[in-house]
């Protein structure tokens, strides 16, 4: 299932956009320093709902300043020496203990594009939206 909005974060504000058959298009914003942060995500909620009665279902865009893109040579062979590779990789790269973090990798030789986010950072985004009533 393919979410109809999405709540883009940056480090000072977040986005509402919903996806339409040009891409995404922004609803509205709000920053995070603004009087009544409640108040403006829910007139966001509220737009949201008027343009997809049937229900909104909200993905969520971190901020690349939360995200660490690092290039690692991890050859395998296999998947579980691969994955291992990329973790040792990964120590030390950020203030989290590897156990901490969530990544992704791309590539198909040994060199590999990671990306990186501290698993805090995608549970406090989660709970923001759920907070605000964004599926």
């Amino acid at each position: 299932m393919k979410p109809n909005f999405a709540l883009h974060f940056t480090d000072d504000s977040v986005s509402l956009l919903r996806r339409t058959k040009r891409g995404w298009t922004e609803v509205g914003q709000s920053a995070f320093d603004v009087a009544d942060l409640s108040a403006a995500l829910a007139a966001l909620r509220a737009k949201a709902e008027t343009l997809a009665p049937d229900g909104v279902t909200t993905k969520l865009v971190i901020p690349k300043s939360q995200l660490k893109y690092i290039e690692l040579i991890a050859p395998g062979p296999d998947l579980a020496n691969r994955r291992a590779q990329i973790e040792a990789g990964l120590d030390g790269q950020t203030p989290y203990d590897v156990s901490e973090l969530v990544y992704d990798w791309s590539g198909k030789g040994p060199a590999l594009q990671v990306v990186m986010v501290a698993r805090e950072t995608l549970d406090e985004a989660e709970s923001f939206a759920t907070q605000h009533g964004f599926n």
